[in-house]
């Protein structure tokens, strides 16, 4: 009864992860030169799919993999994001090797300037996140890679952590289209929140699942392709967990 039971268990994993990575939760990178580590591997294993990889990964609490279909090679990484974000030459790449990520993580310092996630969004309609920082994260959903092209501006707790603002375009004191009052971050603990974007609808909301929880929502008048998103924690220290 045991063995049957574990079957199932691993046929039920195989199909969830299955499901997620049809809908886009796995962020897919052709080859190793597309990504880097600066983590060791959790664990590796020999003779498996790349759909059981994915769910050995998520019973390790993994947050990347590795599956190589040749030899059936499963690695399972504690960090895995795309190569942008860190110099060339952290991982040689090797012929043959898919990657999966399911999440970055990245610092935020005072005063720099807005960092690029370097994640291609023309294809999606939302992003969700989580950032632990005492107040003001910045979140830009722009039409370019830099502050200069338009898009949508989300101020999550500003004015002291007490209000959060959605702008259109990168102005200054430019008027909140919707706003909330009250404290939404922490300095203490990652909050997680979700943005969506279709046709100048854009929403903000707290939360893990995407569609609850709404803390902001406005149909804008300018309507933007959104590809790429910024971010910035222009007083504080911000840690991120980007969710691919």
């Amino acid at each position: 009864m045991d063995v049957l039971l574990r079957q199932v268990l691993i046929i039920y994993l195989c199909k969830e992860v299955q499901v997620n990575f049809v809908h886009g939760t796995w962020k897919v990178i052709d080859s190793m030169s597309g990504v880097y580590t600066n983590s060791s591997v959790v664990s590796s294993h020999q003779d498996v799919t790349c759909i059981e990889c994915a769910a050995r990964t998520l019973m390790l609490d993994g947050e990347g993999y590795s599956c190589n279909r040749g030899d059936q090679m499963c690695m399972i990484y504690s960090t895995c994001h795309i190569k942008n974000r860190l110099t060339p030459g952290d991982w040689e790449p090797i012929a043959g090797w898919l990657h999966f990520c399911t999440k970055m993580k990245l610092t935020t310092e005072p005063e720099d300037t807005w960092l690029d996630l370097g994640i291609q969004l023309s294809r999606r309609k939302s992003i969700r996140f989580q950032v632990k920082v005492t107040y003001s994260a910045y979140i830009l959903l722009s039409s370019g890679n830099n502050t200069d092209s338009p898009g949508y501006w989300v101020t999550l707790g500003g004015w002291g952590a007490t209000k959060s603002c959605l702008r259109d375009g990168l102005v200054a004191w430019s008027q909140c289209y919707s706003e909330y009052i009250g404290r939404v971050l922490s300095g203490e603990q990652y909050r997680s929140f979700w943005v969506t974007w279709n046709e100048g609808h854009v929403r903000v909301g707290t939360g893990e699942t995407v569609g609850n929880g709404t803390i902001m929502d406005h149909v804008f008048t300018n309507v933007y392709t959104v590809r790429h998103a910024l971010i910035k924690t222009p007083f504080y220290t911000g840690d991120w967990v980007i969710y691919l």
